[in-house]
């Protein structure tokens, strides 16, 4: 059996279309979906057309209501939806973490989203590289 190198496929993953079913949607305020991403490349070409409030409301935000019911919780909850997604289904970690991080330091919704699309290009060329090393 030939083993598989994580390091060498994961990167990779970044730049494939995942399923329908697990696409990050953004939402309007109307409840209707403005963009639907399926890899990181359609994230960074979508994200700048998306509205700052909508995306900082996808990076980091700190609430202590739930989410589906009306009630208050135990205490605050940090939720960054995009920093999960991009953990979870692209599998890249460090690039979460770098979304949850820039959350936590920057309130300003329009430099926030500026930051983050300026730092999802940055890691996409770091991915691009690394898969031209191989």
């Amino acid at each position: 059996m030939v083993g598989i190198n994580l390091e060498e496929n994961l990167p990779k993953e970044a730049f494939k279309k995942c399923s329908p079913e697990l696409a990050f949607r953004f939402f309007g305020s109307n409840g209707k979906v403005l963009a639907t991403i399926t890899n990181l490349p359609e994230l960074i070409s979508i994200l700048p057309e998306i509205p700052a409030t909508i995306a900082q409301f996808h990076v980091f935000r700190e609430t202590t209501y739930d989410f589906f019911e009306d009630r208050e919780l135990d205490g605050p909850v940090i939720r960054s939806d995009l920093a999960l997604w991009i953990n979870y289904v692209l599998g890249d970690v460090e690039l979460s973490r770098r979304i949850y991080d820039i959350g936590k330091s920057i309130k300003d919704a329009q430099l926030l989203k500026e930051t983050v699309i300026e730092v999802l290009r940055k890691r996409e060329q770091e991915l691009m590289n690394f898969i031209r090393s191989l």
